[in-house]
């Protein structure tokens, strides 16, 4: 349960947009087409059809797809047994389903996590984080994760990735980051943190988990845009305006920190 310093989000309403909005860029053109050759009402519902069609073929195998776009390799729980132990005590202390996990094979400090909300959600962390990290590091990472979880925060950016990561960079962008986002913003991630070492019960393994990157590098070889604000620090350097972008500086996250 989400508490007063957290919101809990439906992400019904950004995924039925998400949804119309791919089903309308397939059908208008079609529609425009089917105008010069059909009558309306068959050119309408020709249109509609191939929409629809064409938004649920485009939604199946969402999680398995924003996975291969990220580079994450499904991992049991043997092979990574350190992680698996923090990840499930986390999920207790979140009150949410542990996530399916994975690793980013790349040497930059981050860890992210998606899910269309069709089953359990998936969360990678890369090796290098993996590596360097103390399990306090992990588990403030972790933890902050699996509160977007909790909230409600994963699903729009997930379902964003699957049906407009090749579009995320045109002049689409701006309206799929304002669905993919789902409230997520600077402030959001401030609270996620706060929220997160309270799960912990530890803020300063928070406060270590983001020194450790600011000494090392964020920024991954693979992310698709609309899943930036997934992530647990950047995933790159963002563009001046970009829409995607939704964490402050690292070193005002760890002041705040500093201070519960």
């Amino acid at each position: 349960m989400a508490t007063d310093l957290s919101t809990t989000h439906d992400p019904t309403t950004a995924l039925v947009r998400l949804g119309v909005l791919h089903a309308a860029l397939v059908a208008v053109p079609l529609l425009l087409i089917g105008l010069l050759v059909l009558p309306w009402w068959l050119a309408v519902l020709v249109a509609l059809l191939v929409g629809v069609v064409a938004t649920v073929v485009r939604g199946r195998d969402i999680d398995g797809r924003v996975g291969r776009a990220l580079g994450a390799r499904p991992v049991p729980d043997r092979e990574v047994p350190r992680l698996a132990g923090v990840v499930e005590s986390m999920s207790m202390a979140t009150g949410v389903a542990p996530p399916r996990l994975h690793v980013i094979d790349d040497p930059a400090r981050n860890a992210v996590v998606w899910g269309s909300g069709t089953g359990p959600s998936c969360l990678a962390v890369t090796s290098g984080f993996l590596d360097a990290a103390e399990r306090i590091e992990l588990e403030a990472v972790v933890a902050h994760l699996l509160v977007d979880v909790r909230d409600g925060l994963v699903e729009a950016p997930t379902v964003a990735t699957a049906l407009f990561g090749g579009l995320a960079g045109g002049p689409l962008a701006g309206a799929v980051a304002a669905l993919a986002r789902s409230g997520i913003d600077e402030r959001r991630v401030v609270v996620t943190d706060i929220e997160g070492a309270r799960a912990t019960q530890y803020p300063p393994g928070a406060v270590a988990a983001l020194e450790r990157i600011r000494k090392g590098a964020s920024g991954v070889t693979s992310s698709p845009r609309p899943l930036q604000p997934l992530w647990y620090a950047p995933p790159g350097e963002p563009a001046p305006g970009d829409p995607f972008a939704a964490h402050p500086p690292l070193l005002d996250r760890i002041d705040l920190l500093r201070e519960l």
